[in-house]
């Protein structure tokens, strides 16, 4: 008995082998890939098998996406993805010429000089020798404007990828004793009239140079600060025809407290 169950045990083994054997056979024979390479069954295997992306163990293989087989068409020739060897300064930075970052840079320390300036006058009128707490409050809010303006310039600065420079401020030294006569009022609001100005031309002028280096999205944002600022220069030419027309003396303190109220300058 106990050689019989041997026996079958053989046989048993012998025909599964056999079994395995023309199971690979038959596979191998009937594969796609085993097809010759001239025919057509082997051409259409070889584009609806060629893989879109392919992974390898390389990290630093170039992948040339002309060589992708989206479609039929080569809509991603020009597109290589190379791993970048060392960390850059910026990910973000794209067609952004050094000349527009550092007339941008400079237009920042403009904001903040012309902010440091309007300080200054706060400062001034906020003493208890002139008591103008009306046109104080209007220069420190002029001061904070002007210094967001600046910080969002130094944004848009990040955004093109651009690295931010800040320079020292140097604000020209402020003389309020006119031998004319004139109020101090009316010389700070001059001086403000004429910082306004020289903004809006810093302004043009970069918006020229984003013109010249063929740069339409630079353009269109300085526009936007430049329609903003023509306002504010009307605006500080109103309020030097207001000192003009109200005097030196109790005209300069009613317009002040109207200033201080916020109601609009007669």
């Amino acid at each position: 008995c106990a050689k019989t169950g041997a026996r079958k045990t053989m046989v048993l083994l012998r025909v599964a082998a056999l079994a395995i054997l023309v199971a690979t056979q038959s596979v191998t024979a009937f594969a796609p890939w085993s097809l010759p390479v001239g025919s057509r069954h082997a051409q259409l295997r070889s584009v609806s098998r060629r893989p879109a992306l392919r992974m390898t163990a390389d990290k630093d293989a170039e992948i040339d996406f002309a060589n992708v087989a989206f479609d039929s068409t080569k809509q991603m020739d020009g597109m290589v993805f190379k791993p970048e060897a060392s960390e850059p300064e910026s990910r973000c930075r794209l067609e952004w010429q050094p000349t527009c970052e550092a007339a941008l840079n400079d237009h920042i320390n403009v904001e903040f000089t012309v902010s440091y300036a309007y300080h200054a006058l706060f400062g001034f009128f906020d003493r208890d020798t002139v008591g103008l707490q009306g046109l104080a409050g209007f220069f420190a809010s002029q001061s904070e404007e002007k210094r967001e303006l600046a910080q969002q310039f130094m944004k848009y600065q990040n955004i093109r990828g651009g690295k931010v420079v800040l320079q020292p401020i140097a604000v020209p030294e402020m003389q309020f004793s006119r031998l004319d006569g004139t109020s101090d009022a009316l010389y700070a609001l001059e001086l403000a009239l004429q910082l306004e100005k020289f903004v809006y031309r810093r302004l043009l002028k970069m918006h020229e140079l984003g013109t010249q280096c063929d740069h339409p999205q630079f353009c269109d944002e300085i526009d936007k600060y430049m329609s903003a600022q023509v306002r504010r220069v009307k605006s500080m030419a109103e309020h030097v025809a207001q000192v003009r027309r109200v005097g030196t003396g109790h005209g300069v303190w009613e317009l002040s407290k109207q200033l201080e109220e916020g109601a609009p300058a007669a």
